[in-house]
């Protein structure tokens, strides 16, 4: 397993303050687009 990175941090934050949120939002959020963040 690799240690997390800033972007995954960054996905962590985001879900910790609305773990509810639209698989896109968080993308938008983060700055990648839906696949890639949901792959992380």
């Amino acid at each position: 397993m690799t240690r997390p990175d800033e972007t995954d941090r960054r996905i962590l934050r985001a879900l910790q303050k609305d773990g509810r949120m639209q698989k896109v939002e968080l993308a938008v959020q983060v700055g990648l687009s839906p696949s890639p963040c949901l792959r992380r």
